[in-house]
Parts: C-alpha cells; sequence; structure tokens
C-alpha cells in the first residue's frame, strides 16, 4: 500500500505516496481551509478515513460548512 499514488488534492503537492505526511502553516482562517478542503475532498472522494480536528481559530461549524460548498453530498460521507 505504501507505493501507491494517491491524489493530494493539493495543487502544489500534486500525487503523494499514501501515508505520506507533511506540515501546512498558516496565518488566517481562509489560509486554513484553502489548503485543508481539497485534502478532505481527495480522501472522501478516494473513500479514506478522514478526521479533522478543530481548534479555536476555526469551529466544527465552519469546518462542516466549507467542506460542504466543495462535496455538496458531504452528509453522505461522513
Amino acid at each position: 500500500m505504501q507505493d501507491e499514488i494517491r491524489k493530494s488534492g493539493i495543487a502544489v503537492i500534486g500525487d503523494i505516496h499514501w501515508g505520506t505526511h507533511f506540515c501546512q502553516f498558516y496565518q488566517t482562517r481562509q489560509d486554513l481551509t484553502d489548503i485543508l478542503v481539497p485534502y478532505f475532498k481527495a480522501g472522501l472522494e478516494n473513500n479514506e478515513f478522514c478526521i479533522w480536528v478543530t481548534a479555536d481559530n476555526l469551529t466544527a461549524a465552519e469546518a462542516r460548512k466549507a467542506m460542504s460548498k466543495a462535496l455538496p453530498d458531504l452528509q453522505q460521507s461522513i
């Protein structure tokens, strides 16, 4: 499975090996959602188990709203 290539959902990162980890620094909530929404969207579209733990600067409701814009059928994925 480690040799399997998957879409990261992040244009500047491109395709990655399954299980790859990376770190992203951000300054604003928009920066955070701009990087995480495509990443989680790609994971959900590939039937992967995804967990997004939010902090005070971005609530769970805000994360859900951002994901719903990218994945209109989000409720079927969670």
